[in-house]
């Protein structure tokens, strides 16, 4: 089995961490994404690293709108926000049901706020509205190995690393991971 604490530490978006000690926490809505979202979202990745540590070796770069829109399938993944009370981004997401369980894809939350315990929250509300769109308290999803902060707050939500699923591609460098939320 993988060892997840013998692997390198991330280097992908340090460049755009920032300084969170000035930014409260906040109450979050969750939303349909629409086009306005993505554009902003697009800006959330200034480099081909952080694309495709977010998104996937299939996430092409430069992003593009055509190309993002295509890439993150977007007319046919359920694709959400969180906004704050001021109407501002703080995460997206994607969810989608596979083998029965509700499988989160893309998930990443807005620069300024990472380090904060937002990704938590926003994965934690993904998880309860796509549980109850899709009627299934199980959940999956693919992570990059190098994308430690992610699989520490993955881990938190109470996934744990699973075998692939048959029939699906295993992408160098990423885990499978699946939880329940019951």
């Amino acid at each position: 089995m993988l060892d997840l604490d013998r692997l390198p530490p991330v280097l992908i978006n340090d460049r755009v961490q920032q300084d969170h000690a000035e930014i409260p926490m906040t109450r979050m809505k969750i939303i349909k994404a629409n086009s306005e979202h993505a554009r902003e979202i697009m800006g959330w990745f200034p480099d081909k690293e952080s694309v495709f540590l977010w998104g996937s070796p299939y996430t092409r770069y430069p992003l593009t709108e055509e190309t993002f829109f295509e890439d993150i399938y977007w007319s046919r993944i359920n694709s959400l926000v969180a906004l704050n009370e001021e109407g501002e981004i703080l995460g997206f997401g994607q969810f989608y049901l596979k083998l029965g369980r509700c499988h989160l894809a893309r998930l990443v939350v807005n620069p300024k706020y990472r380090g904060r315990g937002m990704g938590a929250e926003f994965i934690s509300a993904l998880m309860d509205y796509g549980a109850e769109q899709l009627d299934t308290q199980e959940f999956s999803l693919y992570v990059m190995t190098i994308n430690k902060p992610a699989i520490a707050v993955y881990k938190n939500l109470g996934f744990n690393l699973a075998a692939y699923p048959h029939g699906d591609p295993k992408l160098e460098n990423c885990v499978f991971m699946v939880a329940d939320h019951g």
